[in-house]
């Protein structure tokens, strides 16, 4: 019954019967972030493959949506998104890297596995950057997540339900650790400022971690942690182009926000 590709596509058919839908998004601005591929499509030989869950990529209407009520959670506009990195975890072909690049950030990085998708998705950074102009380049590395360094400002962490809850605990017990060493940094620059006006800080500007989780599927792992306070989490509806594109014929995405206690 034809060979093993042939097999992997119909099955990724069955959970995406949209997967080859090319999405207005791409038809505009002559990149390629569509579709649907299931983890036996991107196999990569890492020892994590069999915990990755696939490549789609956020519909731009919840996109837009979601960081739009992020930014409400902001009080202070000194801490507004050009405090914040923005780092996608599992960034596939780059799509919401494109679309964070329309906001203020310090900094758009986007983490991916497969040296197939991460290149698709330096491509893409390509031609987005020479269309669009915008102010700040977009990094796509490919790489474990797990042994990626995170930068030294606030972060706003994106992940559209990339690998398993095994992976996403690990990945959060990092990121609260890069927490806790920009608060010891930011205590030990404050004491030498005192007895040493002249040293240099060290410490990331500010320590704030958000994370904006998109079918949250360990939204569990979160809470019994104990150290991520959600702000919200909601039914966010796509638009009609974005419907009419969805891989898996689905209408919404539903969206959770969490910031890590100081």
């Amino acid at each position: 019954m034809g060979n093993s590709k042939e097999l992997i596509w119909l099955r990724s058919a069955q959970i995406a019967p949209n997967k080859d839908a090319v999405h207005p998004f791409d038809i505009a601005h002559g990149t390629s972030t569509g579709g649907y591929l299931s983890p036996r499509e991107i196999v990569t030989g890492h020892q994590h493959d069999a915990q990755q869950y696939g490549y789609s990529a956020i519909a731009p209407s919840v996109f837009r949506e979601i960081t739009r009520r992020w930014r409400t959670t902001l009080g202070d506009p000194e801490r507004g998104p050009n405090a914040y990195s923005f780092v996608d975890i599992g960034a596939g072909k780059g799509r919401a890297l494109l679309l964070a690049s329309e906001l203020p950030f310090r900094k758009v990085i986007g983490v991916e596995l497969s040296a197939e998708l991460a290149a698709i998705a330096q491509d893409n950074a390509k031609r987005w950057s020479h269309a669009m102009k915008p102010d700040l380049a977009i990094h796509v590395l490919n790489q474990d997540a797990l042994q990626f360094c995170w930068p030294r400002t606030s972060l706003l962490v994106f992940l559209y339900n990339p690998f398993a809850c095994e992976l996403v605990e690990q990945l959060l017990e990092r990121l609260e650790k890069a927490s806790a060493r920009g608060h010891a940094s930011k205590e030990r620059a404050a004491a030498g400022s005192t007895s040493s006006p002249r040293r240099k800080s060290t410490a990331r500007p500010s320590s704030a971690i958000d994370l904006l989780y998109a079918n949250p599927t360990c939204a569990d792992i979160l809470s019994k942690r104990g150290k991520w306070v959600l702000l919200w989490t909601d039914r966010i509806d796509m638009d009609a182009a974005d419907q009419a594109a969805d891989p898996y014929g689905t209408t919404f995405d539903r969206v959770s926000c969490y910031r890590l206690r100081a």
